[in-house]
């Protein structure tokens, strides 16, 4: 019975200290937060990129987008993120490094794909563009009435 005395208060500072990190200065890890993000990066996201330090201003924003997504994406977002940074680090002129991030590429199409749905179903921008688009649109409820047959 006295060794269960000191995990309790353990136990509930660990708790209360955790509590306080995820309050205090935790990522917002919801649909929301990461729509609110994306926000704030789309309208270069949506650019053509020409230069590497254009190219690695994207990888910083898909980072930042990355720190907020929810965890039904966070994978995927992930794979897509890890494939942007590769490409700017790849020396056109090495064959070997081409031919991987062709490899990458494919790798992710899938990924890339899942969040391109997720991040239109959810915040209504086509990242392929970066322009909003019309939220999906609710189809309206129809009430019919049944009329019972004569007897």
């Amino acid at each position: 019975m006295c060794a269960r005395i000191p995990r309790a208060p353990a136990v509930i500072a660990a708790v209360l200290a955790l509590a306080c990190l995820a309050s205090c200065g935790g990522s917002e890890r919801t649909g929301t937060a990461f729509c609110r993000q994306l926000a704030k990066e789309v309208p270069a996201i949506g650019g053509t990129v020409t230069t590497k330090t254009q190219a690695l201003g994207v990888v910083e924003r898909y980072e930042r987008l990355l720190e907020k997504a929810p965890l039904t994406i966070e994978p995927d977002l992930r794979v897509v993120t890890d494939l942007l940074r590769l490409a700017t680090r790849v020396d056109t002129q090495d064959p070997a490094q081409v031919q991987e991030l062709a490899d990458a590429s494919y790798k992710a199409d899938q990924a890339s794909e899942n969040v391109r749905e997720w991040v239109k179903s959810t915040c209504a921008v086509d990242l392929a563009t970066g322009l909003s688009i019309e939220p999906p649109r609710t189809v309206p409820t129809t009430t019919t009435t049944v009329v019972a047959p004569a007897p």
